[in-house]
C-alpha cells in the first residue's frame, strides 16, 4: 500500500513538472519582461468572420424619395479596437462595399444574414469608392448613392467584406412612393 501511495505521489510530481514545462514553452504570448518569446496571440476575435463587427456607420437609417430622386448617404468603416487577451487588435486591412436588399430586421450572424441577402431590384444603388484601405485606427468614408426606380419599401443592405476575414453590415429604409 506504501508503494502505491509512493507511485501516486510520483506521478503528480511528474505531471505538475510536465505540466510547467508545456506552459513554459507556449502557454503565454509574451514572457514577464516582454520580449515575444513562446507563442505570439494573433488578432482573431472570438466570431471573427462570423459576427457582425459594427464597424459600418451610415448618417441616415430612414431615406424618403419618390420615384427618380436620387439622395446621397454619407458613411465611414471604423477601424476601431478590439481586445483579445491582453494584445490591442483593430479592424484593417482592405475592404470591399457592396450593397444587397434583404429583411425589414437585422442579426448579426454572418451565416444568417448571407442567406437573407439578394441582389438589388427597384433602386439603382453606387457606392463610392467600393473598395478601401482601412488603417488600423482611421475612419474610411465612403458615399452610397440610391436612386428609386419603382414604388415600395426597400431594406438596403450595405456590406463590408475585409480580405482579413471580419465582415460589417448596416440597414437604411428607403421608402419610395
Amino acid at each position: 500500500m506504501r508503494r502505491f501511495m509512493i507511485l501516486i505521489l510520483v506521478l503528480i510530481v511528474l505531471c505538475g513538472a510536465i505540466g510547467g514545462w508545456a506552459y513554459s514553452r507556449g502557454g503565454q504570448s509574451k514572457n514577464a519582461n516582454g520580449s515575444g518569446h513562446g507563442l505570439e496571440t494573433t488578432c482573431v476575435h472570438p466570431g471573427y468572420g462570423e459576427l457582425n463587427t459594427h464597424v459600418l456607420n451610415l448618417a441616415e437609417e430612414n431615406v424618403s424619395l419618390h420615384v427618380g430622386e436620387s439622395a446621397e448617404i454619407s458613411g465611414t468603416v471604423e477601424g476601431k479596437a478590439f481586445f483579445v487577451g491582453n494584445e490591442t487588435c483593430h479592424y484593417s486591412g482592405n475592404v470591399t462595399l457592396r450593397a444587397y436588399l434583404g429583411p425589414e430586421f437585422s442579426k448579426d450572424s454572418w451565416s444568417y444574414m448571407s442567406g437573407e441577402l439578394k441582389g438589388i431590384e427597384g433602386l439603382k444603388v453606387k457606392i463610392s469608392p467600393a473598395r478601401m484601405a482601412l488603417a488600423p485606427g482611421k475612419n474610411a468614408p465612403f458615399t452610397l448613392k440610391v436612386t428609386p426606380e419603382r414604388v415600395g419599401t426597400y431594406y438596403l443592405y450595405v456590406v463590408a467584406i475585409s480580405d482579413a476575414g471580419w465582415k460589417s453590415w448596416t440597414l437604411v429604409r428607403v421608402n419610395v412612393s
